[in-house]
């Protein structure tokens, strides 16, 4: 799920080599920090939340078969 943020991510930013992703894992869950540079966290936010609504849409279908469950925060 890493890999699937990073390459998502690094589509809508204009500054790819600031994205770092950071994985804290729980028993049955693991969080994705998502850091991305200052002047791309609207890109990333969009309007009213919809592009990372739609971004943790998709590692939440994607990660659907498996037994983790995968949940996606953007870091300041």
């Amino acid at each position: 799920m890493t890999d699937l943020l990073e390459y998502i991510a690094k589509a809508i930013v204009t500054n790819k080599d600031d994205v770092t992703i950071r994985e804290e894992e729980t028993e049955s869950t693991t969080i994705l920090h998502l850091t991305v540079n200052e002047d791309d966290m609207g890109q990333i936010i969009g309007k009213q939340g919809r592009v990372i609504q739609a971004i943790r849409a998709i590692i939440k279908t994607a990660s659907r078969n498996g037994e983790r469950r995968y949940l996606v925060e953007v870091d300041e």
